[in-house]
């Protein structure tokens, strides 16, 4: 210790000091994402863990080369316990960028901050190098090639219902293929297709088949003689998106008796019903009775 006049110069105690050990584990590539995306695709992960004694709120920032529009760079954890861990996730919703083939773009680097509790500043505490890769998939269109279809209205065709229609149930299916069977870009176009006919995304991609039901309002005698013939009715309705020919089997069966009667084929319009007959010859030796009348419909 030295002097200067009267004030002592020199260390009168030594204090340790403890650093902030949150840290970041876990880097990993989820997958790959699509060009002109129609939703956010995740395609980075890493965990974050807390310090081992303060509560504090963390900021993860990821470096991306080259630059990506659309991919999230900055996530926060929220406040979190002292010793806990929570998994980040980075997504992606990347425009229309004009893409030839498949692009890669690498993580070079991510950040690890803690929001200073007495100021509110965020502080970086630690900095990772990496170098892990992930694709911006080229995107699908209706009439090139795929990387599993011929062109993308045959991919959407895989998947549609026989209407051409992409539901739930459809898009579900196709998600179920993924990664395994399709690509992210693949399933993108599926996507892009959801609750829509896909002839509105690929126009005369697709011929619905024809559909219809049995009605209510049928033609039909409420009774009839052995030895006669009568005009059997039923009605028939198009619920399909296309005119179409329909045809019923007509099976009446009774006391010791059965047959099958086929109509013959009747188109009808969309959205509209109809009756189509056969006509039943009754033999002379018919039996008394009550005859049921079963029609099957066939499009």
């Amino acid at each position: 210790m030295r002097k200067r006049g009267d004030i002592r110069i020199g260390a009168i105690e030594e204090i340790t000091v403890e650093a902030v050990d949150a840290k970041i584990t876990d880097f990993a590539v989820v997958g790959n994402v699509p060009e002109d995306a129609s939703a956010y695709y995740q395609f980075y992960k890493c965990k974050v863990h807390a310090d081992s004694s303060l509560d504090l709120e963390y900021r993860v920032r990821i470096s991306i080369s080259p630059s990506l529009s659309g991919a999230e760079t900055t996530k926060t954890t929220g406040k979190m316990t002292h010793g806990t861990t929570k998994e980040i996730t980075f997504a992606a919703m990347p425009p229309d960028l004009g893409l030839t083939s498949d692009k890669t773009y690498t993580i070079t680097a991510v950040y690890l901050d803690a929001k200073d509790p007495r100021t509110g500043a965020w502080v970086n505490l630690r900095s990772y190098s990496r170098s892990d890769t992930f694709k911006v998939e080229k995107k699908v269109t209706c009439w090139e090639k795929t990387p599993h279809y011929s062109n993308g209205c045959e991919l959407l065709k895989h998947y549609a219902n026989d209407q051409c229609e992409i539901g739930f149930v459809e898009f579900t299916n196709a998600a179920s293929d993924y990664p395994s069977k399709i690509t992210v870009a693949e399933l993108d176009f599926v996507a892009k297709a959801k609750g829509k006919d896909i002839n509105t995304v690929c126009a005369n991609c697709c011929t619905p088949a024809p559909k219809g039901k049995i009605c209510d309002d049928h033609d039909i005698p409420d009774t009839a003689k052995a030895g006669t013939s009568i005009d059997i009715g039923v009605c028939v309705e198009n619920t399909g998106k296309v005119k179409a020919d329909f045809w019923v089997d007509v099976k009446i069966s009774g006391p010791d008796y059965s047959t099958t009667l086929t109509s013959a084929k009747k188109s009808i319009d969309v959205g509209k019903k109809d009756k189509i007959y056969v006509r039943w010859d009754l033999p002379l030796n018919l039996k008394s009775g009550t005859y049921t009348i079963d029609a099957t419909l066939y499009a």
